[in-house]
């Protein structure tokens, strides 16, 4: 009894001390209080909280009395945010101290100060400068200023800086400005990073260079890239103001792209391995091997003047100050799939972990060598086979030849199978050792990989027209076509033509690879070598079903078409750069250089396209076939009427005609290197009492380009000389059309068949096709310029840039294919080949003058000015110069070159508004103008036969520079806010957005306005940039907790409708519909070293949409809206674990 009485005294005197000094117990930081303050004065209001909470709360009584008027509400909110939202109006902090008390003091103006070398006096950038015992802290600029606000008491000041030693300087209160000298250290004296000094990879670092820069720049950091989850540099890119990505793969920069657009990694420009369009492959480059990537929007004469558009600079991730070692792994799934779910595939698809299958599935050697072997083609093996039959030695060559023609996957169709998990793994390792004693060798190596699988299942795909009927270029399915009689000029609509359901499967990996060395001899000279290697696969495998829909026939025709594709690409980039100061001192001159080479390429292994029209007559119908006696003829009954859709291109080739045939199967090899050699010498002096630069500097670049195709056609096609015999044979079944039993050659077998010659089946062309090309792209330039501070707020930065063009292209005419219809009998009765007239092209200009000025005008020291001119160029493609035609099912047009094609001449005007209200914050307004003369423009023409057309007819397109000056202007605004700075309590919350607003338009030529006016007679005259964008925003809302470690972005992103493909057939243009797409990116530290990531993307998975639309409409053709494509890309979920092992 008496231990229990005892026990409950204890009980009941505990819990009363713990009543009465709950607040003194527990930290400041951890009390949280209700407040609705409304008028008071702010004495006060801070006596009541303080009296509320318990917490001592001291303050100045002549300056807190000035106050009469302060308000606040909150609900359950901590204490400290309930005092930072009463001071803040006031410009007023509160600090705490150990003792858990308060403190109320006057928010100081920042200590502002320059940092330099002591030897030199050498002002020094990208020094870190922070408050002892605070993460938070400030940068030096470009020129060493920098600002930091510090509390009312003073602080001690860290200042650090690579090869330097670090020092902690007290600051008494109230001090404005500071200069600081820091003393080289002898033991980290050549300690470097791979790229400049200064690391750039968090938003308030870029800030604070794109501040101090002499142009229009802007940038996304490492830490951005991060937390929008970007796998690669594309999909970081399009979150950058200004920018547009098209297919996850082409960038377009303020409406502008492919020619216009440099790719530079480490200031090095990327080879192209686009064979289609002169784009660079920023897809390929993992972004996670990245620092930052900046956009350079204005130009100065250092930089190329070929970026009408723009300059992307990818650096990547530089040396850390200590080791670090970080692994990631993630894995995940597209909602379209789900776990475990499948995909549209096909038949030996799987590209391997590496993409190594797709690499190995090229045409073998033995098979290119039949081409060399017999120049004759398959007519000389057909030859040699039919007389096979008592010659050991040609049995054994009919023998080796049909292993070869049997070693082709005999598959023409897709069908679904399982799907792998989406998958992300990253390793990055970086250091510094020590060498020689004295003596910092720094080390930088990442690896990365990623692995993505996405279906369409079930999209729909209509082609609207106003014609209706049906060509296929085979007469037993054929239907004259017609203009309806509900379409006229005064009754203006579509009609369905064909209409599908669509099955798209695409597998997707990359992987890369990051190398450097940096090595510093002594403070003046440094050397480093980089290397960033890149490889990608995809597979996709398409199926569309559906049928014709107004046939004028007696039954139905049924349509199917199945694209089997496969694309392996890599790219290597090797770098030597240097950094050297000629002399001691501060004016002494630095020169640098770059000697680099990049590799890129692109193979496309038999892709597969076929498209199959089925005819089903009332009654039957028959077929031709070959009679009881040679040379006669029968025919017999048939349910089906079978044809493989070609056609023909009007208009080109020696005889005005060439053939169209999608059908077939198709490889093709690209290879690209650059050369890229430069040097800069920079030389300052000082004028007008301020530091000034004179720059001047040369540039080498030179590429050479190969690219190849084979071209097999199919049996059935309507082009071969029996026609669409085969189809009837195999009774429409496509995989068995390539099967063994139809391609290679038939052996006798047996008794009967011994002495027998072999019966020659489908062979594939062994002869390469006839566009094959081998090109030289090279540019040399030289340069002077001067930065020049002119007075202390106003910088001119100018000069002029000549450049000299070199392009040549030479078509490989030896030993191609060439299809005996496309041969003509001379006055003897022999055949004439074809043989180009003019195989090669050449493109040449001499030096000419491009200039650029920048005008920096600084208000105040957070607030910039900017004005631009230049005069920039773009040159034509090797591809849209050489001389070939040729009908690429890829773009499913006749593609044609242009000899004649000049470099295009941009004037660029720009202006820049930004204001940078604190660290990592910037608010920005630009405008920009361009005017373009010789504008290179992808022209499309086709010379229809309208309704006298018998078989379907193909585009052709070819690059033309425009007689009329284009144009394109338009904005950008950019916020990037700590929310915080509006309201205290969301101090954890960060908000960004830009807008691109855009306007382009150039003038039909008169046969793309005809061909739009057959029925519309008021069809636009003007239409907009191929892939130009009216508008795109960006939008994040980020949450980052560093006391509990909790990262969580949300992402919004949506471009305006942009045009996709030119008809020329009556019927509107394509575009795409704007399409909104809301991702959710969280990360949260576990322990001290491990992280838990993921992300949603696409969660609103709205329904991609291309319809029929003239500009400006909203989607619609006169009131009505004709899709013809809609489908989801699903959601797509990740989640995996980060660990970082220094």
């Amino acid at each position: 009894m008496r231990i229990s009485f005892y026990v409950i005294v204890l009980v009941v005197t505990a819990t009363n001390l713990m009543a009465s000094v709950t607040t003194k117990g527990q930290s400041v930081e951890r009390i949280r209080m209700s407040v609705d303050i409304h008028d008071l004065p702010l004495r006060t209001a801070l006596e009541e909280i303080s009296a509320r909470s318990g917490v001592r709360i001291y303050f100045n009584d002549e300056k807190v009395d000035k106050i009469k008027h302060a308000s606040f509400r909150a609900n359950n909110a901590p204490l400290l945010d309930i005092l930072a939202g009463l001071l803040t109006p006031a410009n007023m902090v509160a600090q705490v101290y150990a003792d858990n008390r308060i403190t109320v003091t006057p928010l100081l103006p920042p200590v502002k100060g320059t940092v330099t070398d002591k030897n030199n006096g050498t002002p020094l950038p990208g020094v870190g400068i922070r408050i002892k015992g605070q993460s938070a802290g400030a940068i030096t600029d470009a020129n060493g200023h920098f600002s930091i606000t510090i509390p009312d008491e003073g602080a001690v000041l860290v200042v650090t800086y690579i090869g330097y030693q670090p020092q902690e300087i007290k600051v008494a209160g109230g001090t404005t400005t500071l200069q600081i000298a820091l003393k080289p250290s002898r033991t980290q004296l050549n300690e470097v990073q791979v790229q400049a000094r200064r690391k750039a990879n968090t938003e308030a670092a870029v800030l604070a260079e794109r501040k101090a820069s002499a142009i229009v720049q802007d940038a996304i950091s490492a830490a951005n890239i991060e937390k929008t989850a970007s796998i690669t540099t594309t999909q970081a890119l399009q979150r950058v103001s200004g920018v547009t990505i098209t297919d996850d793969k082409y960038v377009a920069v303020r409406g502008l792209g492919d020619r216009s657009v440099i790719g530079q990694l480490n200031g090095v420009r990327l080879a192209s391995s686009d064979p289609d369009r002169s784009a660079i492959p920023l897809d390929l480059v993992p972004a996670a091997l990245l620092e930052n990537i900046t956009i350079y929007k204005t130009y100065t004469p250092d930089k190329p003047a070929d970026a009408a558009a723009g300059i992307i600079e990818l650096k990547t991730k530089s040396v850390p100050d200590s080791a670090t070692l970080n692994i990631t792994a993630q894995s995940g799934f597209n909602s379209n799939i789900g776990m475990g779910g499948k995909i549209n595939s096909f038949y030996n698809s799987d590209p391997g972990f590496f993409g190594q299958k797709v690499k190995q599935a090229g045409l073998s050697s033995d098979f290119t060598a039949l081409g060399k072997q017999y120049p004759g083609g398959f007519a000389q093996v057909q030859s040699m086979i039919a007389n096979s039959g008592n010659d050991p030695a040609i049995k054994q060559e009919v023998n080796r030849i049909n292993g070869i023609m049997h070693s082709f996957d005999p598959v023409l169709t897709t069908h679904y199978a399982s799907a792998k998990l989406n998958q992300i793994y990253g390793i990055t390792y970086g250091n510094s050792f020590q060498v020689f004693k004295r003596h910092k060798l720094g080390v930088i190596a990442g690896v990365n990989y990623y692995q993505r699988s996405t279906d369409i299942h079930g999209g729909d795909l209509t082609q609207w027209s106003i014609y209706q009927g049906v060509l296929t270029g085979n007469n037993q399915v054929n239907s004259t076509r017609i203009i309806p009689n509900y379409i006229t000029p005064n009754n203006i609509n579509l009609g369905k033509y064909i209409s599908y359901k669509e099955n798209t499967g695409t597998s997707t990996l990359n992987y890369g690879f990051l190398g450097g060395l940096t090595y510093r001899f002594n403070p003046r000279n440094e050397i480093s070598v980089q290397y960033m290697g890149s490889r990608g696969a995809e597979v996709q495998a398409s199926n569309l079903y559906g049928a014709y829909e107004y046939t004028g026939l007696s039954g139905d025709v049924s349509n199917t078409v199945y694209s089997l594709k496969r694309s392996y690409r890599t790219l290597n980039t090797f770098n030597l750069q240097g950094e050297h100061k000629l002399a001691t001192g501060e004016y002494a001159p630095k020169l640098s250089y770059n000697m680099a080479s990049s590799t890129s390429g692109q193979d496309d292994p038999d892709y597969r396209f076929v498209n199959l029209a089925v005819y089903h007559p009332v009654g039957g119908g028959s077929i031709p076939v070959n009679g009881s006696l040679p040379g006669s003829t029968g025919s017999t009954g048939t349910p089906v009427y079978y044809s493989l859709v070609s056609g023909y291109v009007n208009g080109y080739g020696p005889y005005g005609i060439i053939q169209a045939d999608p059908n077939g199967r198709r490889y093709r090899q690209l290879k690209e290197t650059n050369y890229n050699y430069k040097a800069d010498l920079a030389w300052p002096f000082r004028l007008f009492g301020q530091k000034q630069e004179f720059k001047g500097g040369v540039n080498y670049l030179h590429r050479d380009r190969t690219f190849n195709e084979n071209v097999l056609s199919l049996p059935g096609s309507n082009f071969s000389s029996t026609g669409n015999q085969a189809l009837y044979t195999v009774h429409g079944n496509l995989d068995r059309l390539v099967g063994y039993d139809q391609i290679g050659v038939k052996v006798p077998t047996g008794a009967i068949g011994e002495g027998q010659p072999a019966v020659g089946g489908f062979l594939y062309n062994a002869q390469k096709s006839p566009n094959n090309y081998k090109g030289s792209f090279e540019t040399r330039a030289f340069y002077g310029m001067l930065d020049l501070h002119v007075l202390q707020n106003l910088r001119v930065t100018g000069g002029v840039r000549f450049e000299m063009t070199d392009i040549r292209a030479a078509v490989d005419t030896a030993g191609v294919f060439l299809d005996p219809s496309l041969t003509t009998p001379n006055k003897d009765g022999q055949t004439v080949k074809l043989v180009f007239t003019q195989p090669n092209s050449i493109y040449k200009t001499d030096y000419k003058p491009y200039y650029s000025l920048n005008l920096t005008y600084t208000l105040q020291e957070n607030m910039n000015f900017r004005l631009g001119y230049s005069t920039t160029l773009a040159r034509p493609e090797l591809r849209e110069i050489t001389n070939v035609f040729e009908f690429d099912p890829f773009q499913f047009a006749l593609v044609v070159g242009n000899s004649k094609l000049v470099n295009q001449q941009t004037t660029n005007y720009d202006f820049r508004w930004e204001w940078f209200p604190n660290s990592g914050e910037v608010i920005a307004a630009s405008a920009f103008y361009k005017q373009i003369d010789h504008q290179l423009t992808k022209v499309y023409s086709q010379n229809s036969a309208g309704l006298d057309a018998r078989f379907p007819e193909f585009p052709a397109i070819r690059f033309e520079n425009d007689p009329n000056r284009g144009q394109v202007y338009g904005v950008e605004l950019e916020v990037v806010k700590n929310l915080g700075r509006w309201w205290y309590p969301l101090k954890n919350f960060n908000l960004g957005s830009n807008l691109l607003l855009a306007q382009s338009e150039i003038k039909k030529s008169p046969e793309r306005l005809n061909d739009s006016r057959i029925v519309d007679r008021k069809a636009p005259s003007n239409s907009p940039l191929f892939e130009q964008a009216p508008y795109s925003i960006n939008a994040y809302l980020n949450y980052n907790n560093p006391r509990t470690r909790t990262d969580l972005t949300v992402t919004f992103n949506e471009v305006g409708e942009r045009l996709i493909q030119i008809n020329l057939t009556g019927e509107p243009d394509l575009y795409s519909r704007p399409a909104p797409v809301l991702d959710f990116v969280f990360s949260q530290y576990l322990t001290r070293r491990l992280q838990l990531k993921g992300y949603a993307k696409n969660i609103m998975n709205p329904a991609w949409r291309e319809v029929y639309a003239n500009p400006g409409t909203g989607g619609k053709y006169y009131g009505n809206t004709y899709i013809r494509r809609s489908y989801y890309r699903g959601t797509e979920f990740m989640l995996g674990l980060n660990y970082n092992i220094f």
